[in-house]
């Protein structure tokens, strides 16, 4: 309790017999309490009455500067059972985040309740081998097959990439689409989890960038979403991100007919000892990918 809450809650309660029953003080208690403080101060804090206590004007002056210490004070030692406590940081993209993370995380909470569980979201694909070797990460999800160098991987799943095209296109009716029949024809809008164009597509993706109205770098698919819903162009997106469309975006996702995945896994050091924390966090997300997969297993592949 701060040195100064007694006063703060007397005040707030306008009598020491009341503040006293919060703060589990008999009535004497606290009226020696509150004297005690006016004599450190050197200031008399209340007028006191039969009815209760009112604030003198210096009262309320001070008070004012009673509740800031009392705050810094909380802040203090928020801070400092935080710095206690371990720390375990992931690298995540908006996708994994929203379908995965939320079950995970409940469950690690579970098993090390002393642990502070930090998410941090990466801007680009790249972001994620750096903040490992820095060390401000301590595992990272990566999308790719070109692992870098002194790193364990852990493959979790490869997925599909999808056409969104606004429910009005008349591409909306169509079974599937090449991309090579949408290149340089529709306004193309970017995402962080675009995918990494392979050598043979890169022409496609060079028509597609010549019709660019809108870049989107957030870690927001349902951004991406809501505008190609209000017919700005199309977007390319994972099927991990199919679940950010609500019943009110008009769109339609739509197979591709080229062979275009990604797989995703888990990134941390190579021959390093794991943490029970890294071991606990991939046993946990490999049960929750299983999970998803069955959940989503009637999506078009």
């Amino acid at each position: 309790m701060g040195k100064y809450l007694p006063i703060i809650v007397t005040a707030d309660c306008g009598s020491l017999t009341r503040a006293g029953e919060i703060l589990g003080y008999a009535q004497p208690n606290m009226g020696h309490i509150v004297t005690r403080c006016e004599e450190e101060l050197g200031v008399k804090i209340f007028h006191r009455s039969q009815r209760g206590v009112t604030l003198t004007e210096t009262g309320e002056k001070l008070v004012k500067v009673m509740r800031q210490i009392d705050d810094m004070e909380y802040y203090l030692q928020d801070v400092a059972t935080r710095m206690r406590k371990a720390l375990f940081r992931v690298g995540v993209f908006q996708s994994v985040a929203t379908q995965w993370m939320p079950q995970v995380v409940a469950e690690f909470c579970q098993e090390h309740a002393d642990t502070v569980f930090q998410m941090e979201y990466l801007g680009r694909y790249l972001d994620d081998e750096l903040g490992v070797r820095e060390s401000w990460l301590d595992c990272t999800f990566f999308c790719g097959t070109n692992f870098p160098a002194g790193m364990q991987h852990v493959p979790l799943i490869t997925e599909p990439f999808y056409l969104l095209v606004p429910a009005s296109s008349p591409l909306a009716a169509l079974p599937s689409v090449s991309l090579a029949e949408i290149a340089g024809k529709y306004p193309y809008i970017h995402t962080n989890e675009d995918l990494d164009w392979e050598e043979s597509y890169k022409d496609i993706q060079q028509k597609l960038i010549e019709r660019d109205i809108v870049k989107v770098y957030s870690p927001e698919n349902s951004t991406a979403i809501s505008l190609v819903s209000q017919g700005l162009g199309v977007s390319i997106l994972p099927k991990l991100s199919l679940r950010d469309i609500r019943p009110e975006h008009q769109v339609k996702a739509l197979p591709l007919k080229e062979p275009l995945v990604r797989t995703i896994s888990l990134l941390f050091p190579k021959n390093a000892e794991q943490s029970s924390f890294t071991m606990t966090f991939l046993r946990l997300l490999q049960k929750r990918v299983a999970e998803w997969e069955e959940e989503t297993k009637d999506l078009p592949e």
